[in-house]
């Protein structure tokens, strides 16, 4: 079972938990959710699932018919690029950003992640390697003091985060550390163009690879779109 963060409340703890498991398809896009399950595979009551379920709903992650039940949406092409577009839109202002002299002693810190991502990926330790990934967008806006505009974003992103993962393992990792290093590589220059360049080569991957992935998994879309 995986251990709640620091500070974590049974409610987060559950949201955070239920999401990764439907970034993952753990929880599969169509099916249909028990509370009562749930609660008792996560070491919780009931009230925060009910809570993060909710939550999820609200980002269209999860659809709650009343008298049938609770459903894990269908994947949504229009959401996930709307999510994508989303993200790129924020992260370009963001490592732009970054380039600015007032954040240059603060760039070691990506450095270390990098070093912490290369290190995993040797060691052939991809759900690792994956969280520091993430953890890496993160760092983008905390270092930037703009850690409001990601919680906003991260809402969305679930759609998009569904489809990046589901290629993500597809593809060498290799690539996306090599990509983290020109981004980094970039912001260090303070070269406000490149870092822009880089980053959205990096989220273009599903747009790139958008017919595999809906060829693949389209029993799992919705049709109605």
């Amino acid at each position: 079972m995986v251990e709640p963060k620091l500070r974590e409340n049974s409610r987060d703890y559950a949201y955070r938990l239920i999401r990764e498991m439907i970034v993952n398809m753990d929880l599969e896009p169509g099916s249909k959710v028990s509370e009562t399950e749930l609660a008792e595979l996560l070491g919780v009551s009931r009230t925060p699932v009910r809570e993060a379920l909710i939550d999820l709903a609200r980002n269209g992650a999860v659809t709650i018919q009343p008298q049938k039940g609770t459903f894990i949406s269908l994947i949504d092409p229009l959401l996930v690029e709307e999510a994508r577009f989303l993200r790129l839109t924020i992260e370009k202002e963001i490592v732009s950003l970054l380039c600015e002299d007032e954040y240059q002693t603060k760039i070691h810190l990506l450095e270390d992640s990098i070093s912490l991502q290369e290190f995993y990926l040797n060691q052939g330790n991809y759900e690792k390697f994956l969280e520091l990934d993430d953890e890496l967008h993160q760092k983008f806006f905390q270092l930037t003091n703009k850690t409001r505009i990601y919680s906003l974003m991260k809402g969305l992103n679930i759609h998009f985060d569904r489809a990046r993962i589901n290629l993500f393992k597809k593809k060498p990792s290799i690539e996306t550390l090599e990509e983290h290093k020109l981004i980094i590589s970039a912001i260090r220059a303070q070269n406000k163009e490149l870092a822009q360049q880089y980053i959205e080569q990096h989220l273009a991957k599903y747009e790139l690879d958008k017919a595999n992935f809906e060829k693949e998994y389209g029993h799992y879309f919705n049709q109605n779109k």
